[in-house]
């Protein structure tokens, strides 16, 4: 070992640099939309975190957790379409006040359409409407429904269809916790039917993926018979599940740009 002499000031390594600083995602002008999103059937909220990372800049992303999911999992799903949209009527209205979006996927655009009439009706419509992965109320169906499958079967057509993590098939509690929650979403999703009332007069911007075995062209364009306003229909590649895709970020934020300035409410 070696031994500075008497009087000798022991040499001191150099510090280790300093780690980057994490990069800080930007903020949204106190004018950008509030971006509000519903998730598919057995989605939680949180599944749109990559979107709200994606689209700092450009909104104010709010996320919509339904009842028995993610950050509300104590509370008893229910399977009653109009229960869960009173529900949502009642989390979704702090953010109506202004210049907001509704953005819902899949199941998640049911709702996003019903919301959107509800508002309007009461003089606070949004600015656009984005509907991702459904066809319209009343296109004919592509896909059988399962919500009324027995357990295999019901969980076999959920695990083809994708978007769920594989471990929740092989783990016996993951089953007994959240089969009742995917199979009260594909109720609400599979038995919804407009409610009655006048078209959406708002834009509606809808999209879905080439290789969706859940939509169809016909299906798409069937929003334009429940829509008195303009109707943009895209595909996207990929399937069912876009929300991570860098193309699916790209796509609302173009929404986002293209959206009518918001005009003064009485």
């Amino acid at each position: 070992m070696q031994v500075s002499p008497p009087g000798a000031t022991a040499a001191v390594p150099p510090a280790a640099p300093a780690a980057p600083a994490a990069p800080t995602a930007p903020v949204a002008p106190a004018d950008a939309p509030a971006l509000l999103c519903l998730p598919y059937a057995g989605g939680a909220a949180q599944a749109f975190t990559g979107l709200r990372t994606a689209l700092s800049a450009a909104a104010r992303t709010e996320l919509l957790e339904l009842p028995g999911h993610g950050r509300r999992m104590a509370e008893p799903v229910r399977d009653d379409f109009g229960e869960v949209l009173n529900d949502l009527v009642r989390s979704s209205a702090p953010h109506t006040t202004g210049h907001y979006v509704l953005l819902g996927y899949s199941m998640g655009a049911a709702f996003a359409y019903e919301l959107a009439r509800h508002w309007s009706a009461l003089g606070r419509p949004p600015s656009g409407v984005v509907l991702v992965g459904r066809n319209g109320p009343t296109a004919r169906q592509t896909f059988p429904d399962i919500h009324r499958l027995a357990a295999p079967a019901f969980l076999d057509a959920v695990r083809r269809l994708g978007g769920t993590p594989p471990q929740l098939f092989e783990r016996p509690e993951l089953i007994e916790l959240f089969a009742p929650v995917l199979r009260a979403d594909f109720t609400l999703s599979e038995t919804y039917e407009a409610l009655p009332g006048p078209p959406l007069g708002c834009p509606l911007w809808v999209c879905a993926g080439t290789d969706d075995p859940m939509v169809d062209d016909a299906g798409l364009r069937d929003w334009e018979n429940h829509a008195s306003g303009d109707v943009c229909i895209e595909w996207l590649p990929g399937g069912h599940f876009l929300l991570d895709d860098a193309a699916f970020h790209a796509y609302v934020g173009g929404v986002l740009r293209a959206l009518p300035r918001p005009r003064a409410r009485c």
